[in-house]
């Protein structure tokens, strides 16, 4: 009895989180939809999608906006405003808009090939660490072992998986004439 239970806690105490990100976003018909992959994310909603969970979230700072109750700087704001209007409406004049790749800004394009690339050295770097645990078993029992083994095969399994989508939005970005910068 209790050697199955130590070996259901050393099980679950060598089980590896998915570190990877969810994405959140609301269709037109007011549908909450959740996803791994930023690429099954309709391009319409793009716009829409927010990060859920994962280190993303934690690092995601906090907007807070503070109103005073103070007439006098109401007052000198709405001055302000008016002084500066005139100034803004000729910047939006000259201020251009970003050329679209396929329906996505270069920025866009950017994001998209840093989160991939990010997520493939992460899976990587996973990888390598498990690698590393199998090159000295003399510390490992036999389960342990086999559930890191299963481990490398996973992340295998992922990296190639995202290398195969880092390639394809490469092309899809080689269709579009996305500028080698953005890529």
């Amino acid at each position: 009895m209790i050697v199955r239970y130590l070996l259901l806690v050393l099980m679950l105490g060598f089980a590896v989180p998915a570190m990877g990100e969810t994405y959140k976003w609301k269709d037109d018909r007011g549908t909450v939809n959740y996803t791994d992959d930023l690429g099954k994310v309709p391009p319409r909603y793009l716009k829409r999608v927010t990060v859920v969970g994962g280190a993303a979230e934690a690092a995601e700072p906090v907007v807070t906006e503070v109103k005073e109750d103070n007439k006098e700087t109401d007052q000198s704001a709405k001055g302000k405003e008016k002084q500066e209007k005139p100034a803004d409406s000729a910047a939006k004049g000259a201020e251009k808009k970003p050329t679209l790749y396929n329906g996505k800004s270069a920025d866009t394009w950017r994001d998209e090939f840093d989160k991939l690339k990010a997520d493939i050295k992460r899976t990587e770097d996973s990888l390598k660490d498990r690698q590393a645990q199998v090159g000295d078993t003399s510390k490992m029992t036999r389960a342990q072992y086999l559930g890191v083994q299963h481990e490398i095969k996973r992340l295998e399994t992922k990296l190639a998986t995202l290398q195969e989508k880092l390639e394809a939005l490469n092309e899809s970005a080689a269709k579009a004439g996305v500028p080698a910068d953005a890529r």
